[in-house]
């Protein structure tokens, strides 16, 4: 049961058993008009989102089947149209095009997912992957992946630190 079901169902209730029929329609219309400014926010709040374009900084730490690795920091230019949308910005660089985005959950803070990138006769990878947005220029995250190179199966549990260094990418 949502928050909006939980206080919909008294009022619901109150305007029924109102004296007259038109003290119930107009409890409901007082209802209806006090909630769907926030209806109608919600989904602007949770797309508006945006990164800030340029170069950005990849820290991840973790492990890689069960041993703790060496940290790992790496570059990426993310352009102005990846960085309004998260879902494109924080796609696996080395992979775009190659992968397919499953189970998305967005929230105005975050978003979780599944890729799963490449070709089962060569290379397959299958990520689940969830972000906090801190801020236009940080973000958090962690990622489980397998990876299936030639048959050889690895996985790897990953923290992910993202942070805008410059507004030019190198080239």
């Amino acid at each position: 049961v949502t928050g909006v079901q939980t206080c919909a169902l008294p009022i619901l209730a109150w305007s029924l058993s109102a004296a007259s029929a038109v003290g119930g329609a107009a409890l409901m219309i007082c209802f209806g008009l006090g909630t769907l400014p926030m209806l109608l926010a919600m989904p602007v709040a949770v797309s508006a989102f945006e990164f800030r374009p340029g170069q950005w900084q990849e820290t991840e730490t973790g492990l890689e089947d069960g041993k703790p690795v060496p940290p790992e920091t790496s570059t990426s230019c993310m352009t102005p149209e990846e960085a309004k949308d998260p879902l494109k910005g924080l796609s696996p660089q080395d992979m775009k095009g190659m992968c397919k985005t499953y189970d998305v959950k967005m929230t105005g803070s975050g978003m979780s997912l599944r890729w799963v990138c490449g070709d089962p006769k060569q290379m397959l990878m299958d990520i689940t992957a969830s972000f906090v947005f801190a801020s236009p220029t940080a973000y958090s995250g962690t990622m489980k992946s397998e990876v299936v190179l030639m048959g050889k199966k690895s996985t790897m549990d990953k923290k992910i630190e993202g942070k805008w260094i410059a507004a030019q990418c190198k080239k």
